[in-house]
């Protein structure tokens, strides 16, 4: 089901896998089904491999000296996640993928990820757009993410995550926007004069 779903995924560039494309995925690629709260990716390895996420929720999440935490972003289905510096550096990642909600997806071989990316034909076309896509993405998060505002943090959920407002615990939301859940009530019920 899992390659179908990233097939839907490129039929939005008009890009279709040939045979020889779907089959040297399912050899280099395996589904995955991981338990909400589970780690996906460890930081404490290098990135091997990339998600393409079928179903649920994960989160990019750092860890600190003091034990706290903080989400970097937030993945859907059809995103592509991994530690993107560990992967390319070949370092230690400094974060972890976790698994806010029950997820399915597909295990993609970083070498068999970079050979598509740099040689593919239709696989490789989707994977430059994917990434340029994602590139583009993070620039974005980034101005949000370094606002130093709750609202600008919020409104950038609210416009590019609105599944994760709405599925994913308070807590982690407050993670990543950078307060502590009772100043996520806070900000809710002042930004809602309403409630």
């Amino acid at each position: 089901m899992t390659i179908e779903l990233l097939q839907l995924d490129m039929d939005r560039y008009s890009l279709r896998l040939s045979g020889d494309e779907e089959r040297d995925l399912q050899r280099n690629a395996k589904a995955i089904a991981v338990d909400r709260g589970a780690v996906i990716l460890s930081q404490a390895r290098v990135a091997d491999r990339i998600i393409f996420l079928s179903e649920g929720i994960a989160a990019s999440e750092q860890t600190w000296s003091d034990g706290k935490s903080t989400i970097a972003r937030f993945f859907e289905p059809r995103d592509l996640c991994t530690n993107v510096s560990s992967a390319w550096t070949g370092e230690i990642a400094a974060d972890e993928l976790i698994a806010i909600t029950d997820v399915k997806g597909l295990s993609i071989s970083l070498a068999f990820f970079m050979r598509e990316y740099i040689q593919g034909r239709e696989f490789g076309m989707y994977l430059r757009h994917r990434m340029m896509e994602a590139h583009l993405f993070a620039k974005e998060l980034a101005c949000a993410k370094t606002s130093g505002n709750t609202k600008t943090r919020h409104d950038f959920l609210r416009t590019h995550h609105q599944k994760v407002l709405d599925q994913v615990p308070q807590k982690e939301i407050a993670k990543f926007l950078g307060v502590t859940a009772q100043g996520l009530s806070r900000f809710r019920r002042n930004s809602d004069p309403a409630r």
